[in-house]
């Protein structure tokens, strides 16, 4: 300050600027830099220009508390000045202000302060920084939903500024870890305020409703059961490329229903299969309800969430791994129709076994459950009917797999490979039947073979199969035609029996709980990541 003279006709204007300062910021020493003073003579509008250093989170209250302070001078007749000037006309949140000293023709002049942080870094850099900025978008979504009408940058009606009880209110209706103060949001840079503003009117008008709340890193959803789903689920039943949560879903704020906290935790905790989660997500997202046929149902435009980037002049929302329509409702209608399984299925034709799970039938809402491999080799598998995704299939192993996460016990194993062993159609095989018939013996099967056509008989029997009546009642001649089915037969028949003896066996709801987890499985036709909206 020593090297700084001011010329004598700003003096006075000068020193009701210092006062402002040290009545806003109670300090004897304001720390100012880039100075330019103009002389005595000087007939530019700019007289005296400089900056002055005030913590970050404070610049937009002390500019406010200065611009009060010099307008009641003013209204005083304690100091001999024209106006103050908060901001610029273009930008009335601009953390700078005008002490207008005079009118000199059309020309003013001024004193021009912009005031800074204490730190180089500005808002900009650092995990602190990106906390708050993240936060902040939170907080102006919440004052836009308040006020039910869009926020305006550079608003030239008093009705249009946001005032700290604005901001106070806003951050209250978000919830998260190392919440910011009032003053910090308050006090972002006006670029990245004006990008809250846009995409927070952006959001509000893609994603109608009110009471809302937000979420940043909160203990109940965001780092709560959001992410304890995701970690439960990520690897189940195989193993997935997520090779962490952000890949899966890279939101940094969570919009929620108000009052509903508790409901969505709940079905999150029962989650245990990744792509039974991301349809959660993607019920949650829908603004259309879904009944659910075989559970409870997940409140619709209940929990969103937005990944945020730095936005510019231009704003933009897209939905990422936006939900199937036509699988969601499908998926929502998908139970175990035991009924129409039962009475479909066959004793000694065909291998298959359809597990219907809708009123279509075993052309359009099952699943056909045979051996794919051949007359060689067992591969058990569940395939959609229908369906011309790539994942149209549940491996035998992969579906109990499956099962298992998702909470089922005893899930059967398919049939074990032994069943190959004897018995194929082979010249050998028809001769013992032919031999069967002519002297009514009973040709000699292994010890694998009986285990296996004992099962298949008992199960064929339990469930009333097409052809089981009226086929030869006597028990032994129906056991050798089943053990003298090619292996292949029996093996898919028992894999497919088993099933559908401990579907029948777990509860009308369970079951159609099972049948969905595999629908939803087969179905996918994605990387595993969840719906998500990108503001960029």
């Amino acid at each position: 300050m020593a090297d700084i003279v001011i010329a004598g006709k700003n003096e006075e204007g000068f020193e009701a600027v210092l006062q402002a300062f040290n009545s806003a910021i109670d300090a004897d020493v304001i720390p100012m830099s880039s100075w330019v003073v103009e002389p005595d003579d000087s007939e530019k509008s700019v007289q005296i220009k400089a900056k002055v250093h005030v913590p970050q989170g404070q610049r937009m209250r002390v500019r406010d508390k200065v611009v009060d302070y010099l307008d009641n001078m003013i209204d005083n007749n304690t100091l001999d000045a024209v106006r103050v000037i908060a901001g610029t006309t273009s930008r009335p949140l601009k953390e700078q202000f005008d002490l207008v000293l005079r009118e000199v023709g059309k020309k003013s002049q001024v004193i021009r302060i912009e005031i800074k942080p204490e730190n180089t870094g500005g808002a900009r850099g650092g995990s602190d920084n990106t906390t708050i900025q993240e936060y902040a978008l939170a907080v102006f979504l919440a004052m836009r939903y308040k006020k039910g009408t869009d926020l305006v940058c550079s608003p030239t009606k008093s009705d249009g500024c946001l005032d700290e009880n604005d901001y106070i209110y806003g951050l209250s209706m978000v919830d998260g870890r190392g919440k910011p103060k009032v003053e910090q949001i308050m006090e972002l840079d006006t670029t990245w305020k004006n990008s809250c503003i846009e995409g927070a009117n952006k959001i509000a008008n893609t994603v109608k409703g009110s009471g809302w709340r937000f979420l940043r890193g909160d203990n109940q959803l965001d780092d709560g059961a959001i992410k304890k789903a995701y970690l439960r689920c990520k690897d189940k039943p195989v193993k997935t490329d997520l090779s962490d949560e952000n890949k899966w879903n890279p939101s940094d704020i969570w919009m929620v229903e108000d009052g509903q906290q508790g409901t969505l935790v709940d079905l999150l905790n029962k989650e245990g299969t990744i792509d039974c989660l991301n349809n959660f997500l993607a019920l949650a997202f829908s603004d259309k309800q879904y009944d659910n046929k075989s559970g409870k149902n997940v409140p619709s435009r209940s929990l969103i969430g937005i990944s945020l980037k730095k936005l510019g002049k231009t704003v933009d929302l897209k939905i990422m791994n936006a939900p199937n329509v036509t699988r969601l409702k499908k998926a929502q209608g998908v139970i175990f129709n035991k009924n129409a399984t039962i009475a479909d299925l066959t004793s000694f034709s065909a291998m298959d076994v359809y597990f219907i799970y809708g009123s279509g039938g075993r052309k359009s809402t099952a699943f056909q459950a045979r051996n794919f491999a051949g007359k060689s080799k067992g591969d058990w598998k569940l395939e959609l009917v229908g369906v011309t995704a790539a994942q149209g299939k549940v491996q035998g192993q992969v579906a109990r797999d499956l099962l298992e996460a998702a909470g089922f016990n005893n899930v059967p194993n398919e049939a074990e490979d032994k069943t190959f062993t004897g018995g194929s159609k082979t010249a050998t095989a028809r001769e013992a039947e032919n031999t069967y018939r002519r002297k009514k013996g009973t040709p000699k099967m292994s010890t694998s073979q009986v285990s296996v056509t004992n099962e298949i008989y008992d199960l064929l029997k339990k469930y009333k199969a097409k052809g089981f009546e009226t086929a030869a009642k006597d028990e032994t001649d129906m056991k050798i035609q089943i053990s003298l089915k090619d292996a292949s037969w029996r093996y898919s028949k028992l894999s497919g029996l088993r099933m559908l003896d401990w579907l029948s066996g777990v509860g009308a709801g369970r079951a159609s709980r099972a049948m969905k987890e595999l629908y939803l499985y087969a179905s996918s036709q994605t990387d595993k990541s969840s719906v998500h909206y990108k503001l960029y």
